[in-house]
């Protein structure tokens, strides 16, 4: 269900960062899979593992991947849904690396949901990608991060609309000496809004983990980067309990307050 078809005419004007779809290629194969439940019973993470099957280069092996965060108790409610999102999916071994650089989503301002192709050494998939603020980062510490922050609000805390609908979905691919033990450890955080019309309160935040790995009889190295990924402090962006509705935003609605507003 979507939550608002009207968001494109509330961020005309800014800039559009486009995603070229590229070519789907099909050298590989899901090497392991999860999923969880968040906390609070808000959303769902799940993820899958990706490896490419050609043995093109005798020094690296090649991985992907896909994570997706939905929405499980309010995708049915046109006016609930996450203001911000935080997406961390680490890896060992530390020696992983984007080479070639290749993520999705891109950092940048995206105006609406959309599916973009994914390509990365062999590996293919589309990526139905979130909207809004987008920004992304790496850093290495026990774990190599690969991070994502969504944001529907501006720098100055007035908020435009809901980063994603039903679902969002993420990617990233890397190389690792060839031959390596890889596991990924995912975490995400997500707040959640209720539109007032006027303006957007919190209603709940939740947060989820998941383990894949290379070898997923024993999962040994997987569980390992789940102890050292939820030792580590996130860098999670506390939004306000109640954001003001941008100016845009109203516009477009009328002004109009939501029925039940107190």
């Amino acid at each position: 269900m979507m939550r608002w078809p009207g968001l494109m005419a509330v961020l005309i004007g800014l800039l559009l960062f486009g995603v070229t779809a590229e070519s789907v290629m099909a050298s590989q194969v899901v090497v392991d899979s999860d999923y969880a439940y968040g906390t609070s019973g808000i959303m769902k993470l799940s993820g899958a593992l990706y490896r490419n099957t050609e043995d093109s280069d005798s020094n690296h092996d090649y991985y992907a991947v896909k994570v997706t965060v939905t929405d499980v108790k309010y995708r049915n409610n046109g006016w609930v849904g996450p203001l911000y999102l935080y997406v961390d999916i680490g890896v060992l071994p530390t020696t992983a690396i984007e080479v070639p650089e290749n993520h999705r989503p891109q950092a940048g301002i995206v105006l609406s949901q959309n599916s973009v192709s994914f390509s990365y050494e062999g590996i293919g998939f589309n990526v139905y990608i979130p909207r809004a603020f987008i920004s992304y980062y790496e850093k290495t510490d026990s774990l190599h991060h690969f991070i994502w922050e969504v944001s529907g609000t501006k720098p100055s805390w007035v908020g435009w609309w809901f980063v994603f609908d039903d679902y969002a979905e993420f990617a990233v691919g890397f190389r690792v000496p060839q031959n390596s033990q890889v596991a990924t450890a995912t975490y995400a955080y997500g707040e959640w809004y209720k539109f007032y019309g006027a303006v957007f309160k919190k209603v709940g935040t939740d947060s989820a983990v998941i383990g894949m790995d290379n070898n997923p009889t024993s999962r040994y190295l997987a569980k390992d980067a789940l102890q050292r990924l939820k030792k580590k402090n996130k860098d999670i962006l506390k939004l306000p309990e109640v954001i003001k509705a941008s100016d845009e935003t109203l516009k477009l609605i009328g002004g109009s307050q939501m029925p039940g507003m107190r």
